[in-house]
């Protein structure tokens, strides 16, 4: 009776491979691409302190590549944490199993629970993106570098548990299990180091200077309700298009809420006008933004309003705008240069930046800043008083 044949497949049964040292190749993969991730999300938390403080980083390309808008938005925070911060913590995790794994050698069980960790960023860059895309409407570039080392991470670690996911992961619980009450004191060690840090990080991008009184509007940008109505500005850039969708919304929060006195002010991304700004991301949206406070002067503030946020493709220049809408040209000329002009220009990005504006569309309310989007709070109808 002829013997049975071994078999010489490089996979085996799930048994013999989990006999089988662990790949240190994928685990040293693993560790340096930790590394990195640690290295990215770190400079991701510099990016989101220094936007905060009104710094221009190097990756604000435009309107839809720029780590400032992201970094400034309001889903860059987590749980009263930078989501760079969160990254930094991640990677850190990675790195530590990867590296325990390849000390232990076949008798590291790290290798499953490296897997879940790498599992875990995959599925919160997931969500990051559609945040970025959807939400927000920019991509930062460290993102997506972060992003790129996730998946990459991912596939070292799954190249790491030659035995499969299931038995790696199981074997790691099983392990938890065997030494209960170390695993219980580190989640609650973990525990109480996450809860600490979302206790006392520093929330700089919380802190708001009081409002500075707002420029008084003419009748053409909205006049002012009767009582103690709420207040919202707006920090805006003719060349954004963002900001012409919010022109679009806020003529409709117009019709809704008459009770709301809307103000516009200001902000264009252009560094001819902007000291915030180190690279043009929008050219030639300071010459728009006094092209609107000259025909403010001239009491036909709403029509350029319209027409400039409508000219964003064209492009015509802005004597034409104004002739179409029965604009004095010469004197608007005069007007684009004078100093009077300049100062109110500069004037409202002082006060933009006092504030923490530093993208556009954004909004102030009694202090608070809401970039990219109209506060929610706004968006309901008026309260009714009882006894209407």
């Amino acid at each position: 009776m002829p013997l049975p044949k071994t078999s010489t497949r490089p996979g085996g049964s799930p048994a013999a491979a989990a006999q089988r040292p662990a790949p240190r190749r994928a685990l040293a993969l693993a560790l340096v691409l930790a590394i990195a991730g640690i290295a990215i999300s770190a400079s991701l938390v510099r990016l989101h302190a220094r936007a905060h403080a009104g710094y221009t980083s190097f990756c604000a390309i435009s309107e839809t590549v720029n780590c400032d808008r992201v970094a400034t938005s309001r889903y860059s925070v987590l749980l009263g944490v930078p989501v760079a911060v969160w990254g930094v913590l991640g990677y850190s995790a990675a790195a530590a199993l990867a590296a325990w794994a390849l000390a232990r050698g076949a008798a590291g069980r790290a290798r499953g629970a490296l897997l879940v960790v790498a599992g875990a960023a995959v599925a919160a860059s997931i969500a990051l993106a559609f945040v970025s895309k959807v939400l927000i409407g920019a991509w930062c570039l460290l993102c997506v570098g972060s992003w790129i080392i996730a998946g990459a991470l991912l596939a070292a670690a799954r190249r790491a548990c030659p035995e499969g996911a299931g038995p790696a992961i199981a074997a790691d619980v099983a392990a938890a299990r065997a030494h209960a009450g170390r695993t219980v004191a580190i989640a609650l060690v973990g525990a109480g180091a996450l809860a600490a840090l979302i206790a006392w990080y520093p929330r700089y991008w919380a802190t708001r200077a009081a409002p500075p009184p707002a420029a008084q509007p003419s009748a053409a940008q909205g006049a002012p309700p009767v009582g103690g109505a709420r207040v919202l500005v707006e920090f805006s850039d003719y060349e954004c298009p963002f900001c012409a969708r919010a022109h679009e919304q806020l003529a409709a929060l117009r019709v809704a809420r008459p009770d709301l006195r809307i103000v516009r002010r200001h902000f264009p991304l252009d560094e001819a006008c902007n000291p915030a700004v180190k690279r043009s991301i929008h050219p030639g949206a300071c010459e728009l933004a006094r092209a609107a406070i000259c025909a403010d002067a001239q009491g036909r503030f709403a029509a350029m309003d319209d027409a400039l946020f409508a000219n964003q493709a064209a492009k015509a220049p802005v004597s034409v705008l104004a002739a179409r809408i029965g604009l004095d040209v010469p004197k608007l000329e005069a007007c684009l240069s004078s100093s009077e002009t300049a100062r109110h220009l500069a004037a409202d990005i002082a006060d933009a930046l006092k504030l923490g504006v530093r993208a556009t569309p954004s909004y102030v309310v009694e202090g608070r800043v809401f970039t990219g989007e109209i506060p929610p709070e706004l968006l309901a109808p008026p309260a009714v008083p009882a006894g209407r």
